[in-house]
Order: C-alpha cells, then structure tokens, then sequence
C-alpha cells in the first residue's frame, strides 16, 4: 500500500473511532507516535473529528445565545 493510501486509511480509521469509541482511540493513540504514515492519519482524523465537533458545539452555543436574546428582547416589550 502506497504512502497516501495508508495515510487515508488511518484518516478515515481515527475519525470513525473518535466518532464511535473514543475510549479506545484514546487508549490506542496513548503511547504511540506518528512513526508511519496510517499513524499519522489515525492522529489526523482523530483531531478532524473533534474539530468538527468542536464548531457544531459552538454553532449549537451561538443559536442558544441568540434564542434567550430573541427572549430577552420580547419581554422588555411586554
């Protein structure tokens, strides 16, 4: 398997795993270093999944925010 490919598989492996079982990605990715390209992907897909979560939790904050101002501003009108 080409470098890309590996690199790919371990991509699409650590997202789907920080998706699905974090624990054991976590317990997996504890005591290893990016030393072949599928590991560095592992690490890759693993910060990409979080990522995303990361802006959805913020969007998610942000239409919350906007919500209880919408309500804030309504009941100053009544």
């Amino acid at each position: 398997m080409d470098k890309e490919k590996q690199y790919i598989t371990g991509f699409n492996n650590g997202y789907i795993l920080a998706k699905h079982e974090p624990v054991l990605l976590s317990k997996i990715v504890k005591d290893i270093s990016p030393k072949t390209d599928y590991v560095e992907g592992l690490f890759s897909g693993k910060e990409e999944y979080e990522l995303e979560r990361s802006r959805i939790h913020e969007n998610e904050l942000s239409q919350l925010r906007n919500k209880s101002q919408n309500r804030d501003r309504n009941l100053e009108r009544e």
